[in-house]
């Protein structure tokens, strides 16, 4: 009998215990929980032109070289040059296409890669001529919310872990296509392979010979 009531007593606490147990829930690996994000950006100048022609100022010269190089560096796709439809045939807007092409041919630019268009605008209102491309950037993790790091009773890592790792890779990255996908390979050379294997074959040392004055030793 006494056998009897023990055994339920301990069936009793067993059911307790496991009761009181939370469930347990693994959190995603620290890359993946925060992972940097690639977002399409879209960057833009803006030209204001008068209908008697445009004069260009050493310093809108400049922003204007600037941000071409920015499109040499980052730009994904053709560079746009978008004219307002009440001025498509001013001389102003003439002039700033034709600034826009001799400092392309100035820096090598590719002239193919410039498309022209237009956009509806109303007689005698200020429009400019816009020049833009498309652009990827890095977006980090918002690292700034941060839980109790006493929370530790689930003995899992903070689900901030590796949030400030991932925000300084973000802002490293030049170019987040990177991120997307691999740079591409280029094509093994077969002969070199082919003589390296030879020589493996051979238990010839395929490494290459050191030079004894690179050799560095222990001075007593």
């Amino acid at each position: 009998m006494k056998k009897t009531v023990l055994t339920a007593s301990c069936l009793i606490a067993l059911i307790g215990v496991s009761a009181c147990a939370a469930p347990s829930h693994t959190m995603k690996p620290a890359h993946l929980r925060n992972a940097v994000q690639v977002a399409e950006s879209i960057e833009r100048l803006e030209l204001y032109t008068r209908p008697n022609g445009m004069e260009l100022s050493a310093r809108d010269k400049l922003a204007v070289s600037q941000f071409l190089d920015g499109y040499a560096r980052a730009g994904d796709g053709p560079l746009y040059i978008n004219r307002p439809a009440s001025a498509i045939s001013g001389l102003g807007t003439q002039q700033a296409e034709s600034v826009i092409r001799g400092l392309m041919a100035q820096n090598g630019m590719n002239p193919t890669a410039l498309q022209t268009g237009q956009y509806n605008s109303k007689p005698g209102d200020p429009a400019p001529v816009v020049v833009s491309y498309r652009t990827l950037r890095a977006i980090p993790q918002d690292c700034r919310t941060m839980g109790s790091l006493t929370n530790s009773f689930s003995n899992q890592p903070h689900s901030n872990f590796g949030c400030f790792h991932s925000a300084n890779l973000a802002a490293m990255v030049t170019d987040p296509r990177q991120l997307l996908e691999p740079y591409a390979s280029g094509q093994p050379n077969a002969q070199r392979r082919q003589v390296i294997y030879d020589k493996y074959i051979e238990g010839t040392i395929t490494a290459a010979a050191v030079n004894p004055d690179q050799k560095v030793g222990e001075q007593n």
